[in-house]
């Protein structure tokens, strides 16, 4: 009868073995050596392109979420009423995305990013989103925050020039 120790010593011995003829392998081969080492340049050039893949097709559907939701057509609002009303309605529509779950962080993004604009104190709004926002949101909101960036430094310069 086979016990369970000794099947995990001859699993253990075998492993020890294949460990031991992998190494003097990688030590005497310089083919080996030469065809690992181009296995990992491979693998490390895939990673990059995934990573960079990845991060392209996050900032396209951060602009397609805040297109389909008409952040670029939204007009924000003039007076104070309207501005607080806009504020709150975001508020809520972004807490009711957060509480859907992983699959609506975009638009809960875009609806808090939305908020973000009026609020009279952005920066204590978003330290409250710090604490009280999953990270994934967070970092969804800094990315829309830096898109629109440069495009309101642009528009804001014009009329700055024109006085």
């Amino acid at each position: 009868m086979v016990t369970s120790t000794q099947i995990a010593l001859a699993a253990g011995a075998l492993f020890a073995g294949y460990a031991i003829y992998f190494d003097q392998r990688r030590q005497r081969d310089p083919e080996f050596r030469r065809r690992l080492k181009h296995d990992r340049l491979l693998a490390r050039k895939m990673q990059e392109q995934d990573q960079n893949a990845s991060a392209g097709m996050e900032e396209a559907a951060v602009k397609a979420a805040m297109e389909a939701l008409g952040l670029n057509d939204d007009k924000i609002p003039e007076s104070e009423a309207e501005k607080q009303a806009y504020l709150t309605r975001n508020l809520q529509l972004g807490e009711q995305f957060l509480n859907q779950g992983p699959s609506h962080f975009k638009l809960a993004a875009t609806c808090l990013f939305r908020a973000l604009k009026v609020y009279p104190d952005p920066i204590k709004l978003l330290m409250a989103f710090q604490e009280s926002v999953p990270p994934p949101v967070l970092d969804l909101i800094m990315q829309m925050m830096a898109a629109e960036t440069p495009g309101a430094g642009a528009s804001s310069a014009a009329p700055k020039e024109e006085k």
